[in-house]
């Protein structure tokens, strides 16, 4: 009897320990794609690295995916840029060997969309350096996209991201202005999609969605998913992308002024809530331009 119970004792003590680690492993786990999500790339990719080297995470493919998609996402990041191989050399490695494995394939068609969104961001990425003619980089990269997406499963966004230029309205452009507007005001809540509480890329995709346009939840996917326009192109119901130095958009408007007029915005700013700014008369503003869109 005795015998009998220390079994059972030890078998629930056993369970609760696994269920515990399990738990452990789902939030760390999940800290990973939230991290990615929100575009901190560099945290992404210290937290996979720890969990990578960690003999608990052993037999999950997570932690090495994440550690994969970071590393290209930071080639020309700062503490990665002398990295030996590069971080485009070392992340397109590590999603190489991954895709030999026989049970990544789940793994990738669950994120699917993060894979389409890498994609579509090393093929721009391509684009410019071979725009601006920096051949080094331009050649690196174009090495490493060698393969790297063959047998992936992924959306071409090249195909889908720029709006149609036809039967736009100009109801259309004055009904986003108009419901820009009606939340001037509003505070400024980071994470923020309601008329609560907004942040820069929750105002301008709350607003879109009341406008009966789709568009992406950050401020970098608007940027990539937008129709590019150059700054004598651009009227109302425009979005306006900025950033902090980098190539990283960080901040999004809407462009509230018509073409030809000087460049106003109305936007959810972290200080102020929604307002409306000049960015011409601005010196603020025009140092972090980044470049102007459309999703019409």
């Amino acid at each position: 009897m005795i015998h009998s119970l220390r079994i059972r004792f030890i078998g629930m003590l056993l369970f609760v320990l696994c269920l515990s680690n399990t738990y452990g492993q789902d939030r760390s786990l999940n800290k990973l794609s939230l991290l990615y999500s929100q575009g901190n790339y560099r945290l992404t990719y210290w937290n996979a690295d720890k969990l990578v080297n960690n003999p608990d995470y052993d037999t999950s493919l997570i932690p090495r995916y994440y550690l994969a998609i970071s590393l290209l996402r930071l080639e020309n990041k700062f503490l990665f840029k002398r990295r030996n191989p590069s971080p485009w050399v070392e992340g397109g490695n590590l999603l190489k060997e991954l895709k030999l494995i026989p049970e990544s394939k789940l793994l990738f068609v669950k994120h699917k969309e993060e894979i389409s969104a890498l994609r579509f961001y090393l093929l721009d990425e391509l684009e410019k350096y071979k725009t601006k003619k920096n051949k080094e980089s331009y050649r690196r990269l174009k090495e490493v996209l060698v393969g790297l997406f063959e047998g992936l499963p992924y959306t071409d966004q090249r195909n889908i991201a720029s709006p149609k230029k036809t039967e736009v309205l100009p109801s259309d452009r004055e009904l986003v202005v108009e419901i820009a507007q009606q939340h001037i005001g509003v505070p400024y809540v980071f994470g923020g999609v309601t008329p609560e509480g907004f942040d820069c890329s929750g105002f301008t995709c709350f607003v879109f969605q009341k406008a009966n346009v789709q568009v992406g939840r950050s401020s970098r996917d608007q940027f990539a998913t937008c129709r590019k326009l150059e700054k004598d192109e651009v009227t109302k119901g425009d979005l306006v992308f900025f950033n902090s130095g980098s190539d990283d958009v960080t901040h999004v408007g809407i462009i509230i002024s018509e073409k030809g007029e000087p460049l106003k915005m109305i936007h959810a700013s972290t200080s102020k809530g929604v307002i409306i700014s000049e960015i011409e008369n601005s010196e603020y503003w025009m140092k972090k331009l980044h470049g102007f869109g459309s999703v019409f």
